[in-house]
């Protein structure tokens, strides 16, 4: 019960890594707060958390939309007790290579993926230097330091979010307030399920044993442990930390 009595904050949280990191808090004693677009399956996702006796609310937001993200962050703050956990995982993606990418497809994954996540640091700091501490959690990819191409948008916004992870956890440390950065591979979460639809399942078996040293691509509770350590009391002489989940694969081509 690492998180008994604590309110953590998870942006894009009704399915895959975001789910599973609210699961595993929830699991361990903490009220989340679940942030996600689609209402239906956030509603789902926040029953199931109840169902298995654990703490949470949902907030049905568009993480695109910076005014309403840094509200709903301000209104947590003004509750009484702490806030003392953000994780930023909402992310888009399109994968196209730069001549077909255009400004519009450029705009639109930074505005999630590297904008809103600034919008909900500079929002959650105050609140945290206020309480005397907190941790910071980013969600990023290997995309973000090792080239691929067709990726130019993503690949470009999850290394501009590590980098600002390093950034916050420079400025945030003397206010006892920890920023890290978990960085997966690939992973297979329904958003990984979509883009592999059309692959037989021998194929995508295969492809994973042979890119991954550890034989197999992860999976969402994978990338939920490195979270979740890193915003407990574990991980307390930790910050500015880029820990990969990806079995090895940053090393292989």
């Amino acid at each position: 019960m690492r998180f008994q009595g604590q309110t953590i904050l998870v942006t894009g949280a009704s399915e895959g890594i975001g789910l599973a990191v609210a699961q595993g808090l929830a699991r361990e004693g903490a009220h989340v707060v679940m942030i996600a677009r689609r209402p239906d399956v956030l509603d789902r996702s926040v029953a199931s958390i109840r169902e298995a006796g654990g703490s949470c609310e949902g907030g049905v937001l568009d993480v695109s939309d910076h005014d309403a993200l840094a509200g709903f962050i301000a209104e947590l703050g003004r509750r009484p007790g702490r806030l003392d956990g953000l994780v930023n995982n909402a992310f888009t993606s399109i994968q196209k290579d730069i001549v077909s990418t255009t400004l519009e497809d450029w705009r639109a994954v930074f505005t999630v993926n590297v904008e809103a996540a600034f919008v909900a640091i500079q929002a959650v700091l105050p609140i945290m230097q206020a309480q005397g501490g907190g941790a910071i959690v980013n969600v990023a990819s290997v995309s973000g330091v090792r080239a691929r191409p067709n990726s130019a948008a993503y690949s470009a916004s999850k290394a501009a979010l590590i980098h600002l992870g390093a950034i916050a956890a420079i400025e945030a440390a003397p206010h006892k307030i920890r920023v890290n950065t978990i960085i997966p591979g690939a992973t297979t979460t329904p958003s990984f399920q979509r883009a592999v639809a059309n692959m037989p399942p021998k194929d995508l078996k295969a492809l994973g044993e042979g890119q991954v040293p550890l034989g197999r691509f992860g999976d969402a509770e994978d990338v939920a442990k490195g979270v979740l350590f890193m915003l407990s009391d574990e991980a307390g002489f930790v910050t500015g930390a880029e820990l990969r989940v990806e079995g090895g694969a940053f090393w292989t081509r």
